[in-house]
């Protein structure tokens, strides 16, 4: 069982860092004038993204996500730093109050992944063994999504949840809708 979380967190963590990547140099236009931002506190720092995206991520079943992206952005570039607030929920369907939690099972509907990269290799994640963390939706619409959240995360292979290594707490976020 143990084994099985490592693997799906480890597959959600790849296939977000190569839809990032890939989502990042798309044409896909963005909402003129909006402002995005996503802002939190790790571990009693103050952590600021100037950019902040909601993508969608389809699953090889078919079910939609929905991926929020926390990037400091310099010169037009992303840096290797970034926050990842990963929703097992189909985007079009995010409505303002709805709150969704880390659960002890990563492959549950309505369930919340949180990634951190530290650097560009070096990436931290809430586990499902120790499951402390919440996402509340704020505002939904078209062009933004807005919310609040709250968590721990652990090293990749503390799959117990044992030894929090990053407590997050005040963070918010307004996200840019990428279509």
């Amino acid at each position: 069982m143990k084994t099985l979380s490592y693997a799906c967190i480890s597959l959600v963590a790849i296939a977000l860092t190569f839809s990032s990547c890939s989502k990042k140099s798309s044409s896909n236009p963005t909402p003129s004038g909006t402002v995005s931002s996503m802002k939190l506190t790790v571990n009693g720092t103050d952590l600021n993204f100037n950019d902040c995206e909601e993508t969608e991520f389809d699953t090889n079943n078919g079910f939609k996500n929905t991926v929020i992206t926390g990037y400091m952005v310099t010169n037009g570039k992303p840096g290797d730093v970034k926050f990842v607030v990963y929703i097992v929920h189909d985007p079009a369907t995010l409505k303002a109050g709805q709150t969704y939690v880390i659960e002890p099972s990563n492959v549950v509907t309505d369930n919340v992944i949180f990634f951190y990269w530290i650097n560009s290799t070096d990436q931290f994640s809430s586990q499902s063994g120790n499951p402390h963390g919440s996402v509340t939706i704020t505002a939904a619409t078209s062009t933004t999504i807005s919310g609040t959240f709250s968590g721990k995360l652990f090293d990749p292979g503390d799959l117990g949840g044992i030894n929090p290594l990053y407590t997050i707490t005040n963070g918010s976020f307004t996200a840019k809708v990428i279509k």
